[in-house]
């Protein structure tokens, strides 16, 4: 591993079809259409995603993550249309994506949706959540927090299944002396967001988290930004939010750059954070991070 750079943005929220079929909003859908009607069209702004993408696409990252809400209602259209905007940011094989909870708004949202984003989401191989791609020294773990929910609710699930099988992921890819980068949408600590909006068993993926090690946790979901520390077996791992990449409040919009390189005894991860202004995309934030790992190859 001579070192790669990993851009992630998230909160897309591209915009919806110039019509819905009624039919498609008789459910949950009807009052996101309505949020959207009313103001998010306001909030999340093409023309804002653009620059920040343009922005990132002209940084050259080696691989780009999404971490979900690339839709808003989760229509066959919008995923259809997704799918095109994943194809313009690049390869499937460098661009990865997971779902978020508004991929999932309605039971079967997904599932029907799913398909069309597939080369995006499968894992070296060929399965679906949580996946692992394997990059210039880097284990990339795509987790899927994205269910259905009720009305006014915003909760994600992982499920005692893909909890498994990330253990297991995480700890062949420890033992393969790998850089360990996982993706999820919901914010995996408590507290991070209202309850309404909480990952329903971020303990439990916490614990897995800590019993079998990351170097760093990558999550969207807030439209903040986020800053934190989950202790795990290995060392602590930076669990680190990014806004979302169209809106312009209540956080302008964003992406991370992390240059992730080997340094001895472990990995230099260097974030750089890059926010939409009026006047034009601007550094808003740096930090190295210093990671410590047994594991790390000489």
């Amino acid at each position: 591993m001579r070192g790669v750079t990993l851009a992630h943005i998230s909160d897309v929220h591209l915009p919806l079809p110039a019509r819905v079929d009624w039919r498609d909003v008789l459910n949950k859908r009807a009052l996101s259409l309505l949020s959207w009607r009313r103001k998010r069209h306001l909030v999340h702004r093409p023309e804002v995603l653009a620059r920040v993408v343009a922005d990132m696409q002209a940084a050259a990252p080696d691989l780009i993550a999404v971490t979900g809400d690339l839709t808003n209602l989760g229509l066959p259209d919008e995923y259809r249309r997704a799918r095109k905007w994943l194809e313009g940011l690049g390869d499937a094989g460098r661009v990865m994506v997971i779902p978020g909870n508004h991929d999932a708004l309605v039971r079967g949202a997904w599932e029907a949706g799913a398909g069309a984003w597939r080369p995006f989401w499968q894992g070296d191989d060929g399965e679906g959540f949580p996946w692992l791609r394997r990059r210039g020294g880097l284990a990339l773990i795509g987790v899927s927090s994205a269910v259905a929910t009720p009305p006014a609710r915003a909760t994600g699930r992982v499920g005692a299944a893909q909890l498994a099988r990330l253990g297991a992921l995480l700890a062949g890819a420890r033992a393969e002396g790998l850089c360990r980068v996982v993706m999820v949408h919901h914010p995996p600590l408590d507290g991070t967001v209202a309850a309404r909006k909480r990952l329903l068993d971020g303990p439990a993926l916490c614990d897995v988290l800590a019993r079998e090690g990351a170097e760093m946790v990558l999550h969207g979901h807030s439209h903040r930004s986020h800053f934190q520390k989950l202790e795990t077996q290995d060392g602590p791992a930076p669990v680190i939010g990014v806004p979302s990449a169209s809106a312009t409040h209540p956080e302008p919009a964003a992406w991370h750059r992390y240059e992730i390189a080997p340094e001895t005894g472990g990995w230099r991860v260097t974030l750089t954070a890059r926010r939409h202004t009026p006047e034009g995309m601007e550094t808003s934030h740096t930090a190295t991070h210093h990671l410590t790992r047994a594991h790390a190859a000489p």
